[in-house]
């Protein structure tokens, strides 16, 4: 979105929610505010910003969205049908892989589990253990739903980032772990 696009939306939301204030009293304030909002929207088109704002007016009319939220819901309506899966979904389609798979074929049936599903399965021991253990054990299948949720959650809070932020994120990375390989070059390890 371009400035001028901001402003219109920034319009757009005072006309929906009655305790979003724009235009500011203050000039330097508004300044701000359609510095910020642009910063974060950048990177998006209007129309799918626009088609974010009505989702978020419908589902949350009490209170004016944030830019981050919208920045969120955007990310999140380009995730995948893979990245939705809740927790119980994912046990459901162990318990489907073991039942179709079994003991013996545990390579493929982890192959056949979405990537996120087949790292919570490493976690409990991998698919073996699972196979070893009764379907119907609520310890393991809570273990699993916690393991899930844990790589589902640092999963989203990555994908859920623009574009263009993961880049300058990876681009950061890569720029310490160069300087850690650089310094761990001279270094002579002794045992």
């Amino acid at each position: 979105m371009k400035k001028k696009e901001v402003v219109q939306l920034l319009s757009y939301l005072n006309s929906c929610y009655n305790n979003f204030n724009f235009p500011k009293n203050n000039a330097v304030e508004n300044k701000l505010l359609i510095e910020v909002w642009t910063d974060f929207l950048q990177y998006y088109k209007a129309e799918l910003v626009y088609k974010i704002i009505k989702k978020i007016v419908i589902h949350h009319n009490n209170y004016p969205p944030q830019v981050g939220e919208i920045v969120k819901e955007i990310e999140n309506s380009k995730l995948s049908a893979e990245d939705k899966i809740t927790a119980g979904d994912a046990w459901s389609l162990v318990l489907k892989a073991v039942g179709k798979y079994g003991y013996y074929r545990a390579h493929t049936a982890v192959k056949s589990l979405p990537p996120a599903v087949s790292k919570a399965v490493n976690n409990l021991g991998g698919f073996t253990a699972i196979c070893h253990s009764q379907s119907n054990n609520s310890y393991l299948r809570a273990q699993f739903i916690s393991s899930y949720n844990q790589i589902k959650k640092r999963r989203e809070e990555y994908q859920l980032l623009p574009t263009a932020l993961k880049k300058e994120l990876l681009a950061e990375k890569t720029k310490k772990l160069e300087a850690q390989s650089e310094n761990a070059g001279g270094k002579q390890i002794t045992r």
